[in-house]
């Protein structure tokens, strides 16, 4: 086997170039697949055995189509690609989450298509907690949030159940424990399913075997409840009751389920999704049998109260049929039958004479009716439309539409005439208040100012006008504006001595 010295020394020579002449050489050369798979070859000969690693989860992903794990493991150094295959994910008793320490091991090795090296882990652990005590806590919150252990969703225990169907093993002890209890009552039909109740497979077994009951319990006649129980043990031998395909079988039953699993301190996922958690499996027996154990005090109150109730009964009756005997019916049954025959004799007059004011009310209303019929005949109907229609041809004429347009050509004709007087004011108006402010504007314009022997000087370039001496500098060419002219001249500047002086 070779160390991990022998390794580094291998990945040097191959890091260091290769001599001149032997680069030229094109036979020399190593292809990417070759150089792949010397370095795999290396990878393996340096650690040919598995190796245990720890680190912190992250990037896990479980692929659904091939049924594999990848993920990273990383420390506060590095970070290494993890795949683990389905078949070896398949014996993972609890669900990796990011963030989760790990101890795997596994193999190192290349994955040529990415030139990338990975482990490829064949089992792990969570540190700091078990695999099956972590897998149970993980099963149990994810059940729970989906209502499962609630006990609004349980079924109640019937009272007398005679069929019972018991999901154990033949070879075990509890099924002994329950025939203990149950044998005592001979009339129960009992209904054993042989289960495997610990190693591979188990769970499957016991979840099928639970709905086979559920689903064909009528095809035998029906099964009251059902009976899943299996002696103590570890909590490996007791985890095909700790599955998930267990929990929902036992919560999917429409018969219920009382559960007598290990000894008085398990307590199994199938315990908390079951109708009845009993700790033992003598325990589920007694629970199921409890009522018939005193079955026989129970009837004998039943037929006390109901012979009591009896004679309360008989003793009620006699006395309703002393009073029925005293009633004036049966002592003067005749004058009942007069009082009736009366009764039969107002009620025929006062028929008489409803039937009578009904007739005569029927005959005023028909009456009515013929007069308003007269009223509505054709003739009638007729007569009116033509007077009806006379009038619309006289309003017709009125507001024929030759009318209108007449009246309508007028109105216009007048309100043209307005329009144009309107027009004609409007327009005047407009001119007085243009010809008043133009007098205004020569009145108190610039061209008065300068008539009055005024002017206005401005600087040639750019126009400003000047207000202030202090606006003139020297060399300053200036425009003065008069009343018939313009006067162009320069400023001079008093600290510049003139030619003369």
């Amino acid at each position: 086997m070779t160390s991990f010295f022998d390794f580094q020394r291998e990945l040097g020579d191959m890091r260091r170039p290769r001599r001149a002449a032997d680069s030229t050489s094109q036979g020399d050369a190593l292809t990417v697949t070759q150089l792949t798979a010397q370095i795999d070859r290396a990878l393996k000969n340096a650690f040919a055995a598995p190796v245990l690693v720890k680190g912190e989860v992250s990037n896990y992903k479980l692929h659904n189509g091939s049924g594999h794990a990848y993920f990273t493991l990383k420390d506060a150094g590095a970070c290494i690609n993890c795949v683990m295959f389905k078949s070896d994910f398949a014996r993972v008793k609890f669900d990796p989450e990011d963030g989760m320490e790990l101890l795997v091991t596994g193999r190192v090795a290349v994955y040529a298509q990415r030139g990338t090296y990975q482990l490829y882990v064949t089992r792990m652990e969570p540190l700091g907690q078990g695999a099956l005590e972590l897998a149970f806590r993980q099963l149990c919150e994810k059940l729970e949030k989906e209502g499962l252990f609630a006990p609004e969703r349980k079924k109640p225990i019937p009272l007398y159940p005679l069929r019972i169907a018991l999901v154990t093993s033949r070879q075990t002890a509890a099924i002994q424990d329950m025939l203990k209890v149950l044998r005592r009552y001979p009339f129960l039909e009992l209904f054993l399913y042989h289960v495997a109740v610990q190693g591979e497979g188990a769970a499957v077994q016991i979840a099928n075997a639970l709905r086979s009951i559920s689903e064909g319990a009528e095809k035998i006649g029906g099964i009251d409840v059902i009976l899943l129980a299996r002696g103590g043990g570890s909590l490996e031998d007791l985890w095909p009751f700790n599955e998930e395909v267990v929990a929902r079988a036992v919560a999917a039953s429409r018969i219920p389920i009382i559960t007598g699993i290990g000894h008085e301190i398990d307590v199994s996922v199938a315990d908390l999704v079951a109708d009845y958690h009993a700790h033992t499996p003598t325990e589920a027996a007694q629970v199921a049998v409890s009522r018939w154990r005193s079955a026989e005090d129970d009837i004998a109150v039943f037929a006390s109260r109901l012979r009591s109730s009896c004679r309360g009964r008989l003793d009620s009756s006699r006395e309703r049929l002393a009073g029925v005997m005293r009633h004036e019916f049966f002592r003067r049954p005749t004058e009942r039958i007069e009082q009736i025959r009366q009764r039969m004799d107002d009620l025929q007059q006062q028929l008489e004479s409803g039937v009578r004011h009904l007739i005569s009310a029927r005959s005023h209303r028909v009456h009515e009716l013929a007069l308003k019929l007269a009223e509505h005949s054709p003739r009638h109907q007729i007569a009116a439309r033509r007077e009806r229609l006379a009038g619309l041809q006289l309003r017709l004429q009125r507001h024929h539409p030759a009318q209108a347009i007449k009246l309508k050509e007028l109105e216009l004709a007048a309100i043209q005439v307005r329009l144009r007087a309107s027009g004609r004011n409007m327009l005047r108006s407009l001119n007085e208040r243009v010809d008043a402010i133009a007098r205004h504007l020569n009145a108190i314009g610039p061209t008065q100012v300068l008539a009055r022997g005024y002017s206005i000087t401005t600087v040639k370039k750019g126009g400003a006008i000047v207000r202030s001496k202090s606006q003139i500098r020297g060399g300053m060419r200036l425009i003065t504006r008069l009343a018939d002219g313009e006067i162009e001249s320069v400023a001079e500047d008093p600290n510049q001595p003139t030619l003369f002086e």
